[in-house]
């Protein structure tokens, strides 16, 4: 009887251990096979680009993250980016500063071939992801270290694969659903959305304007922050990696990604900073554009090289800006009327001009073709 018990207990004991040897044995299976699909997601996505800044502090670093209106099932030949967003970090100061910047911003493109105004959202379709971070470094005078680019298909399968995000509405809206003929309801106050779903609260701008679209841009993104830091399944891991197989472009190697986990995100309860400017709205040869008050741009510059440790506050802090209302671009009114572009004019009193004719005059848009939306 002794004998049989015993025998029993070994057997059960020797279970046990076979149990806990094939969960173990799986589990490092399981990570290997994690860490070999996100080091091929990786290796493709890794396009390095010389105008990034390699020169660090061990304190602060800049992200530019740019969002393609392009991908394989639209195919429209040469992307723009639908987003643009700088983010900067410093761990010192646990302060992490969001500013986005309106796709249709007239601004200085800064490119190989071309050099000359366009909607900023043409930076990419003139010279990839290098054009984009020089015109944006040009604008403000920061430095940037790195850049991620993304499709539209890595939005909206990254948001389903972390199990959709909590955002809280701003205000009650119907926005459409991407290429869908659709639409989707907002309600004010917290929802849950889905990838479809938060990709049309990111694009939508029908109902206010391309600043308060930035503003839904960067509620997404710290939604997706918190859900991804949150994530206690490895599961999910995967199937984020494998979401974004294809459909990302950075100048991030897998030791800066490392770093970048480690470094600044694990752990770090980082203050929120929106930064936004002042603007007008004007029409130029049938297209929108949008025109930053240059004394906007520079107090956003000043803003984003205080949160970086470039420059120190002063005077410009301590007090809400106001734009002086002097703007360089007139309109011809061929999208938009004299009353419709007051509206959109965040200067309540009479503007002066102060620019020189003919400095609204655009280069040709190259047509590259791509299937990704990515250029090399």
């Amino acid at each position: 009887m002794k004998r049989a018990r015993f025998i029993k207990k070994r057997t059960l004991l020797l279970s046990i251990t076979l149990l806990f040897g094939v969960l173990i044995i799986s589990t490092l299976v399981y990570l290997c096979i994690l860490y070999a699909k996100a080091e091929n997601v990786w290796n493709k996505a890794y396009h390095p680009v010389p105008s990034t800044d390699k020169v660090k502090t061990p304190d602060t670093m800049t992200f530019l993250i740019m969002g393609l209106d392009n991908n394989a099932s639209r195919n429209l030949g040469s992307s723009r980016t639908d987003t643009l967003m700088l983010v900067s970090l410093n761990k010192r100061t646990q302060k992490m500063t969001l500013c986005s910047i309106p796709r249709d911003s007239f601004v200085q493109i800064q490119s190989d071939d071309y050099t000359g105004m366009q909607r900023i959202e043409s930076a990419y379709t003139y010279g990839g992801p290098k054009s984009a971070v020089n015109t944006v470094k040009k604008l403000f005078n920061i430095p940037i270290n790195h850049y991620v680019v993304f499709n539209f298909d890595s939005f909206m399968h990254v948001i389903d694969a972390l199990g959709g995000i909590d955002v809280d509405v701003p205000k009650t809206f119907d926005g459409p659903l991407f290429d869908t003929g659709k639409k989707v309801h907002f309600e004010k106050g917290k929802q849950h959305l889905n990838g479809e779903e938060a990709l049309a609260f990111s694009r939508e701008r029908k109902i206010d304007n391309d600043i308060m679209r930035g503003f839904r841009q960067q509620l997404v993104l710290e939604a997706v922050k918190d859900k991804a830091t949150n994530l206690n399944s490895v599961t999910k891991y995967l199937k984020i990696i494998e979401s974004l197989e294809g459909k990302i472009q950075m100048d991030l190697d897998k030791s800066q990604i490392k770093t970048v986990i480690q470094d600044f995100l694990i752990g770090k309860d980082y203050e929120i900073e929106q930064l936004t400017f002042d603007w007008r709205a004007f029409s130029n040869g049938g297209h929108s554009m949008v025109e930053l008050y240059q004394d906007s741009i520079d107090h956003v510059a000043h803003q984003l090289r205080v949160s970086l440790g470039i420059e120190e506050k002063d005077d410009r802090d301590k007090k809400k800006f106001q734009t002086n209302g002097k703007y360089k671009f007139k309109s011809d009114y061929t999208t938009s009327t004299p009353e419709s572009e007051k509206n959109a004019d965040t200067f309540t009193g009479d503007g002066i001009y102060i620019g020189t004719e003919g400095n609204t005059k655009t280069g040709d848009l190259p047509n590259r073709k791509t299937t990704t939306g990515f250029y090399d």
